[in-house]
This record gives structure tokens, sequence and C-alpha cells, in this order.
């Protein structure tokens, strides 16, 4: 019984041991890093601790650590630690006295993912957002997990343009094939004295754009568009250089052949790289993500070069824009990785896109989608987060060796739960999507299943039975692959106000909960505030009104969010708050004129002597009819209204032109208001007649005459009611590039 006992007891004392739990106490430490380039990760910790603390962690230097403090050590391991890691492996050990984070050398990979794994397991800290911290507040800290570490699975583990939230997460790569652009600098390099190195195009061999063909292009280039030049793949001096090029820096095991960022119909037209090509009769018309061939051809043939001076030599390609689709002849050998960048992330498409790579002997690939920040809707929740998780968790299936995610930095809490989800899985691939979910969600305490329910609400009844199955659609509309353009172009079939309504009431539900903590009020009412910008911005979007869309306005200036966001603008004012600022000295409601007005050349000048302006309702006469916000050269080609003979005609015209079109008074407007037309942008000089009299000329004197707006004063011109119709011509004169009334024309008032 004795012995029995003597064993009990000492289990529960080895336990206890290795169980032993160590108190900190923040406001009696200090920090010391080993070298300088771990101050970000310093300085980081630093913040945390004091955070949760509430006090002053200095950090100082090794040789001068005042008595009595407790260490926080980065990148210092304790005495006699076998320094032995694997592949940004990270370690933490917490004793009574200090705390240690260390591990894999490259890029402090593995200090840095020991301090945020320690803070996340040891002190239950979380990162839902970029740049959002949520920790609970106290002073000491008890840690009772005294060693950890973190190794990851993946090679590669990236979310873009996400800031210190990347750290965080633990992401980072190591022994990755060498990927991005390889050619960008050959222009530079080999444009003058090699031209034979690259695509030829137009019957020339230089860096151009769609549709040139005069061979000074190259010097009228940006040097972005130098770098992006395709190259003659079929040119063995290509390989001979790109051999030379890798045997300079010492022959390390891969070579980097992703393409440039060349459009697929200017890779090279020479008849040996086309004899390369194996096409369909459609993909003969046109080229796009067909020419898998001949670059898979190039990488098999600079492979067998390398190999004759280093046997283990690896290539790394993009599967991406002209090489985007699979090879029918060529077979790729095992040496070559490949990073999959699809133009399309829906299962179905993503399947047949791996299916076809893997049948021509596909073995190691990596992630690269080059559209992913596409869908990062800046403004309305997403309902995707599982979409992405799905395709995350086939990829892994696959064989999947990482994931670098293209993808812009958002304040959109659907898009960072959607990312937060993502790089939890690429923390963990075998985790499930509900425990990615349920570990987000620990934020917000006992208001957690209110919040579940408000994401669960975007992905159960607008992403998975609206726009799941149309999302081809959407970005057939986006043009270029864009789908977050395509959706905000057509959103009323997949967003309506009452969706943000019910879902907004989970979170009036969340807010009612008693005893949240100051950090979990916060965050429902980020998402609150978040629910209802979003429901403005729909309305503004889908209902195209003035009213909505200084509502929309008034919401981010009182909230001191961003006014103009570049995609808003990029999609071309779909939110209508640049009118309603360019307008704000107006009183609303502000009236576009029409779209269309009639148009006419006046090649010879005679509209003047033959009193054009004087037409009356003949103008609906002239043959032609011009879009108002574009130059008159570059009509939007879906304007289906603009023929193609004035379109031939306007090309390249410089010259004299006539626009023509009526508009009418709101009645409540006439005798209460001084009424304006406001002019966005004419291109050059014009004359602006109305009802058959000159009103207005402005001259072309200033360089930026033609962006600045104008208005023209009409109130004592009109005649009649708001029946009759009110007849504006305008005379445009263009002697040098772009021209016409390229910027809407609206009808505007101010209150007497």
């Amino acid at each position: 019984m004795k012995k029995i006992l003597i064993v009990l007891l000492l289990i529960f004392a080895g336990v206890s041991l290795f169980a032993k739990e160590v108190k900190i106490d923040l406001a009696n430490s200090v920090i010391v890093m080993k070298n300088k380039s771990q101050k970000s990760l310093a300085n980081d910790l630093k913040k945390h601790l004091e955070l949760i603390g509430g006090g002053k962690v200095a950090i100082v230097p090794a040789s001068k650590i005042p008595a009595g403090k407790y260490v926080f050590y980065v990148g210092i391991a304790p005495e006699g630690t076998k320094m032995d890691f694997k592949g940004e492996e990270g370690r933490y050990v917490i004793t009574d006295k200090a705390a240690y984070f260390f591990g894999d050398s490259f890029r402090d990979y593995g200090t840095s993912h020991a301090i945020y794994t320690f803070l996340e397991e040891a002190l239950n800290v979380r990162w839902p957002g970029t740049d959002i911290i949520v920790a609970d507040k106290r002073n000491p800290v008890t840690v009772s997990k005294t060693e950890g570490k973190f190794i990851p699975a993946l090679n590669i583990r990236w979310i873009r343009s996400q800031g210190v939230w990347i750290r965080r997460m633990r992401m980072g790569l190591h022994n990755p094939p060498p990927y991005g652009h390889a050619f960008t600098g050959w222009w530079k390099r080999f444009g003058k004295t090699h031209p034979e190195y690259f695509a030829l195009n137009y019957g020339k061999r230089y860096p151009t754009r769609l549709g040139r063909n005069n061979a000074d292009v190259a010097q009228k280039l940006s040097p972005g568009m130098m770098q992006a030049i395709a190259l003659c793949v079929s040119n063995e001096k290509v390989w001979d250089q790109v051999i030379a090029d890798w045997k300079k820096k010492g022959m390390p095991e891969y070579i980097n052949l992703c393409e440039n960022d060349a459009p697929s119909n200017l890779s090279c037209h020479c008849e040996n790289c086309m004899k390369l090509d194996v096409l369909t009769e459609e993909q003969k018309k046109d080229w796009t993500h067909a020419l898998g061939d001949r670059y898979v051809y190039f990488a098999n043939n600079v492979l067998a070069k390398a190999k004759k001076y280093r046997k283990d030599a690896k290539i790394s390609m993009y599967a991406y824009n002209a090489s985007h689709d699979a090879p029918r002849r060529e077979k790729l050998p095992e040496d070559i990785v490949i990073g999959i960048v699809p133009t399309n992330a829906t299962m179905p498409s993503l399947t047949k896109y791996i299916s076809s790579w893997k049948n021509v002997g596909l073995k190691h690939f990596f992630y690269r989608p080059n559209r992913h920040h596409f869908y990062s809707m800046m403004c309305l929740p997403a309902g995707f987060e599982k979409h992405f998780y799905n395709v995350m968790r086939f990829l892994i299936d696959q064989g999947c060796i990482g994931f670098d995610y293209d993808a812009g930095k958002t304040l959109n809490p659907s898009v960072q739960l959607s990312d937060y989800i993502l790089a939890r899985t690429m923390q963990n691939p075998s985790a499930t999507f509900e425990e990615c979910f349920d570990h987000y969600l620990e934020v917000y305490g006992k208001a957690g299943d209110d919040v579940r329910k408000y994401f669960e609400y975007w992905r159960n009844e607008v992403w998975e039975k609206r726009i799941e199955k149309n999302v081809d659609k959407i970005t057939e509309l986006g043009t270029f692959y864009n789908y977050s353009r395509g959706l905000v172009r057509n959103i009323t079939p997949y967003y309506k106000e009452s969706d943000f309504v019910k879902a907004g009431k989970y979170l009036d539900d969340a807010m009612k909960i008693p005893d949240l903590t100051a950090d979990q009020k916060a965050l429902v009412k980020r998402l609150a505030d978040f629910n209802e910008h979003g429901r403005l911005f729909f309305n503004a979007v889908a209902k195209k009104n003035d009213k909505d869309s200084l509502a929309l306005l008034k919401y981010r200036k009182k909230n001191n969010l961003k006014i103009l966001h570049g995609s808003e603008q990029y999609y071309g004012d779909i939110a209508g708050l640049k009118r309603v600022m360019d307008l704000a000295e107006f009183t609303p409601p502000f009236k576009p004129t029409e779209l269309f007005w009639r148009f006419r050349l006046d090649p010879n000048d005679a509209g003047e002597k033959e009193e054009w302006y004087k037409a009356g309702r003949n103008y609906l006469k002239w043959k032609h009819v011009m879009a108002t916000n574009r130059n008159w050269e570059k009509p939007y080609a879906h304007y289906k209204v603009i023929t193609k003979e004035i379109r031939d005609l306007t090309k390249n015209y410089d010259g004299i032109a006539w626009y023509a079109t009526s508009i009418n008074i709101p009645s409540d407007w006439l005798g209460k208001r001084n009424i304006y037309l406001y002019f966005g942008g004419v291109d050059e000089s014009c004359t602006i007649y109305f009802n058959g009299e000159k009103i207005h000329y402005r001259p072309y004197v200033k360089a930026n005459d033609w962006t600045t707006p104008f208005t023209v004063d009409i109130t004592n011109h009109i005649k009649g009611d708001a029946r009759t119709p009110q007849i504006v011509i305008v005379r445009v004169e263009d002697k040098n590039g772009a021209g016409g009334i390229w910027k809407r024309v609206f009808l505007v008032s101010k209150e007497k």
C-alpha cells in the first residue's frame, strides 16, 4: 500500500511540475531583444503587454536590466536549448524569472511566431481584424501554459496588404519556390542589345500597348509597361540567358520562370513561338489563356539545360494570363512547381482547372489568386467566408503547398472574418470551418451567438441563395474578371434593403446582452455601424438619387469614415458621392440631362454660318448620337446606340462637333430658383446656345480647362412653362487629343 501511495504521489508531483503556473507582474517587466532587426517585434510585444497590464514596459539592453525585473527575451533562448529548428519553427518558454521567444532565424519568423503563439494561447489575445487587438486587461497575469511552439505545415501563408495583422496571424514562408514576374528588368538590360529576346508584335519587338503599331511607342511607354513585355520563349538564346543569370547567382535550387504581366494577345507572334501552340479553332480567334504549351515547352528546355549543371534543379512558373490553361501536348516533370493564378474562384471552375493541370503531370503547386481582392467589397457584407474556406480545403486536399492571396486592405468586418478563417486554416490545415469560426466569435463573449446569426444571415440568405450560383454572370458584367464591379453594376437582384434590417436585428439583440465588456460592446457596435453603412451604401448605389447619396455622405462625415473609396470611383462614382460633392453649392435635387445627345460633326466649320444653333426641334433629325460621359474618340463599347459609322469617324477626329438635347424645367423651380446648366468637363473650348441664343463661351486657355467644371446661368433664358422643351446646343472645338463633352451635364438650381 505504501508503494502504491508513493507512486501516486510521484505522479501527482510530476503533473504539478509540468503544469506549474507562472505569475507575471507586467508592471514590473522589461523587454530585451537580441538584435535591432527585432525592434518591430519588440515594440508590438510591448504594445500588447501594456494593453493587458495597463502600465509601461521598457525595452532595455541586455547589459542594463534593472534588478528585480521580469524579462521578456526576444530572439533569445534559455541557456542550453538545442537550436535545431524546422522551417519557421517558433518556441516560447516561460519561467518564474523570464519569458523566452526564439526559433528559426529566417526573417525572424521563428521568434515572431513564438511571440504571437504565446499571446494567443497563453494570454488569450485575439486579432479579429486589421489593427484590432482584443485582450483581457489584468495584472498580474497567470500563465498556465508555460511552453509552446508553432511549426507551420504550409510553405507559403500570405494575405497581402494587411499590415501587422499578417505577422500576428503567423503568416510567412519557408522553403518556397521563388515566384513573381521574373523578367521585368530584361527590357532595360537587353532592349537595345538583344531585341530578339522579346515578343514580336505588330512586326516589331518592343513593349507595346494593345492596338499600337508605331515603332517609337517604346520610347513613350512608362517603365511599368516596359517591364510587362513578354519574351520570345522559343528562342534558345533566351534559354541560355536565363541559365547564364542563374549560374551567376550560384545556381540555387530553383529558377524562376514566372512570365511577365503581359496580356495574352501580346505574347510573341513569331513563327517559331506560334508553332508551339496547340489551339482549338475557337482559341485561334482568341488567344486568352491558351498558350500553356509554349510556356511549359520553355520551362522544360530551361530545366534540361539546368540539369547539366545541377541534377536537382527545379523550375517555378505561373499558370497565369497566356499560360492559364493547361497544355495539350507538353507534360510537366515533377521538378516544375506551378503557381496557380485563377481568373475564376468558383468551385466548378477550380476543380476543372486543377484537374486539367494534374492530367499533364502537376505534382507541386501553390495558390496565388490574382483576383481575390475583387471579391472584397469595401462596403457590403459578403457572406463568402465558407466558400473561400471550402476553396482552401479543396486545394489543400489536392496537394497545395501554400497560399498567397492578392488582397487589398479592408475595414469590412465581413471580409475580415473570411480572411481570419483563411489565416486560421493556414495555421492549422486540419481545422474545420466551425472551429475557425468559433475561434473568431470568442472575442464577442456572450454576444457571440447573435453575431454568429448575423454572419450566417449574409452567408445563407444572400451569398448561398442569390450570389454564389451567379458569380460567373456577375463577373462577366464587371469585365476583366472583376466580380465586385459587376455586382455594383447590377446590385438589386442580390441585395435588398430589408436584408440590412433583418440582419441588423441580431446585432440589436447582441447590444442588449448584459455584462459585455467594453471591447465586446465596441466590436458589436462596429458591426452595427458597418451594417448601417452598408444599408446607406446599397440605397445610394441601387436608387441612384441625390437624397440617398447625401445620406451616405452625411453618415461618412459624421463617423469620420473615408469619404471616397478608390474602388467606388474606379467603378464610376457608383454611390453618387462625387456627384453630390461636386454639386454641393446647389440645392438638391440635381437632375442629369440625357446621357446621349444628338451629335453632328462640323469638319468645315459651317455650323455657325448655317446657324445650326437655331435648329430648334429639328436637331432630332441629326443622324447620330454621342455619349456625354466620355470623349468622342472612345465612347464605351457597350453603348450600342452609338453607331459604328460615327465611332469610325470620331476615332482620331480633331475639329468641331455639335451636341444637342432638350430639357424640361421642374414647375416648382420656376420663379423660385436660379437655374443653371452644370458641365462636368468639356474638351476643349465650347459655345453654349440655349433656345437658339448664344449665352456662354468657355475658351480653352489654361492647361487644365478641359477638366474644370463650369456652370451657365439659364434663369432668364427659359421660355414657356414646365411642359416646354428648352433646347440646349453646344459647339465644341477640339484641336488636339481627346475631345467632346466627357463628363455629364446636370440641370441644377439654387433657391432665391
